[in-house]
């Protein structure tokens, strides 16, 4: 990544790119880049839960600025970067699931009534973490990782060449994805009167509401005004959404861990308690899918129409601009200080 005091060039050409204080989506991209380069060795060489998390929010908040900004990227440059980011997203992603299934199986041992079968799963658990640990140290090591995101550099020039068509990019992107996002929340929260219709999937809902959330924060380090109150409903019917996931993620673990070790087998009574906790588990799972229908019920519409009144209607977008033809750099804009790196949250 260049030094502070260096200004990129076109590969090829002598002229001087945008750099980020002049471009805030560029800076943004910039420091989804720099928390991977913290948190990749730590997550990869150390095995450091919270940078499992952190670097795994970190590839989903690329593959939201590449599919951003895809329109104005060459697939020479896209790809090899793309790949990078979803082999390292799939290889964090089973040991993000066990460390959260940790988390609240630890929680759930306070209670005497789940204590046992929460204790038992939490080995079976720990064990599979072991192993996926062990499976990933045979992997590509943190230094070779890292290596591999030097892809990033002929993708930054990239879209630094195409700072014009961020804007009208951004605004396309989020009413797309805002109204695919609003019908299929729609489906949810009101399911189809006819049972042999096809309901909603509340994972596609989740990983929709994902994308969705890492575009609005593109479009606020961009400059566009969203209420704090429309981010807040957002960033709330997101949690619940992903309070539904881990419980269904622990819903199945119990019930394939029983399976796996033959549990009835060998302790009936054992089995009875995981089957408790696996019904304990997927009644919570419900209940936070209730309350995301509840509250997209209630303010869906409304936070719906605030965001799409903060972005403003899609105009002719930037999508002709061809990155690997055009050599002179754009217009340099009123110097923003965004963040130096994204928010933590996922």
């Amino acid at each position: 990544m260049p030094r502070a005091a260096e200004r990129p060039i076109v590969p090829g050409g002598n002229v001087p790119l945008p750099m980020p204080a002049e471009f805030p989506l560029l800076a943004y991209a910039d420091g989804v880049m720099g928390a991977l380069h913290q948190h990749v060795p730590k997550a990869l060489g150390e095995r450091d839960a919270e940078a499992i998390h952190q670097a795994r929010v970190a590839t989903r908040r690329m593959k939201a600025a590449l599919d951003l900004l895809r329109p104005v990227l060459s697939e020479k440059r896209r790809r090899p970067l793309a790949r990078v980011l979803r082999k390292l997203r799939r290889r964090l992603g089973p040991l993000r699931d066990a460390d959260v299934m940790l988390e609240h199986l630890a929680e759930m041992h306070a209670s005497p009534k789940s204590a046992a079968a929460a204790t038992w799963l939490a080995d079976a658990v720990g064990s599979q973490r072991q192993a996926l640990r062990d499976a990933s140290e045979r992997d590509a090591p943190s230094a070779e990782v890292l290596d591999r995101l030097a892809a990033w550099l002929p993708v930054r020039n990239e879209i630094a060449r195409a700072r014009d068509a961020t804007d009208p990019l951004i605004s396309e992107s989020v009413y797309r994805q805002l109204d695919a996002f609003a019908q299929q929340a729609g489906r949810l929260a009101t399911p189809p009167a006819d049972p042999a219709a096809e309901a909603q999937n509340p994972h596609e809902l989740r990983i929709s509401g994902k994308a969705l959330r890492y575009t609005l924060e593109m479009a606020l380090v961009q400059g566009h005004a969203l209420p704090k109150r429309v981010m807040k409903s957002f960033k709330q019917m997101q949690e619940l959404l992903g309070a539904w996931h881990d419980y269904v993620v622990l819903t199945d673990q119990a019930l394939k861990s029983s399976l796996d070790l033959q549990l009835g087998h060998h302790d009936a009574s054992r089995q009875e308690q995981v089957l408790d906790l696996a019904r304990f588990t997927n009644r919570r799972a419900g209940q936070h899918l209730a309350a995301f229908r509840k509250l997209w019920s209630s303010t869906g519409e409304d936070v719906a129409a605030a965001i799409r009144a903060a972005i403003g209607p899609p105009t002719a977008s930037g999508s002709g601009t061809d990155p690997g033809r055009n050599g002179s750099a754009a217009p340099a804009g009123p110097a923003v200080s965004p963040p130096a790196s994204p928010s933590a949250a996922s």
